[in-house]
């Protein structure tokens, strides 16, 4: 039975899509990080496009749905090089990558993720959510080494003063998520399984654990 998880306005997370438990080491092309706003939407960075884009979306993940070719991070590229950035918020995920917003379809796929959660300050807060709304404007190049979802992940936390450093080691989102769960051991939450959000009014959603 599903697990539903009010977020309030000062919640802010991550989501490693891919690691299965606090404990789960994914490898490094078999993960993605998305970052929770607050209010609870998801938003992600992603490659689209790219010298070897086939363009293709949704539950494919490059090639078939069990593969994840190139990272679930890019929609395809060989190399996962110069690729055109993109800032997905849930709209967008809804149509890119589906499973990420929809616990059941997640379900079907079998794409476990684990999520960390944070209360922070107002101030914190809003920095976080600036820090999206910006790189929306101009997202850039989309990298996999040093200019990744977890690196851009890692930047609002520290614009937001979250962190204060970057990810220790390669930007992998498993080695954000172990920098944030070390750093605030005992003062954050965590839940693993099929995730999904329930908008429940506005731009305020829920968190949907299976």
């Amino acid at each position: 039975m599903a697990q539903v998880f009010s977020l309030k306005s000062n919640h802010v997370g991550l989501i490693v899509r891919g690691k299965h438990s606090h404990d789960h080491n994914p490898g490094k092309m078999e993960q993605h990080a998305d970052c929770i706003l607050p209010g609870g939407q998801p938003v992600g960075f992603f490659g689209n496009g790219g010298d070897a884009s086939s363009g293709v979306s949704g539950p494919s993940f490059g090639s078939s749905s069990n593969s994840w070719a190139a990272g679930p991070s890019a929609i395809w590229n060989s190399k996962g090089l110069n690729m055109k950035g993109m800032v997905a918020y849930i709209e967008d995920l809804r149509k890119i990558r589906p499973m990420y917003v929809d616990a059941a379809l997640a379900k079907k796929y079998d794409i476990k993720s684990t999520v960390l959660l944070l209360e922070v300050t107002k101030d914190q807060a809003d920095l976080f959510e600036r820090y999206w709304t910006q790189l929306k404007l101009n997202p850039g190049a989309f990298n996999i080494l040093g200019g990744n979802c977890s690196t851009h992940a890692s930047e609002a936390f520290i614009d937001a003063k979250i962190l204060t450093k970057g990810i220790p080691g390669l930007d992998t989102p498993n080695n954000l998520y172990k920098q944030l769960s070390e750093k605030y051991i005992g003062k954050c939450q965590t839940f693993s399984g099929y995730i999904g959000v329930r908008n429940k009014g506005g731009d305020l959603y829920d968190l949907v654990v299976e």
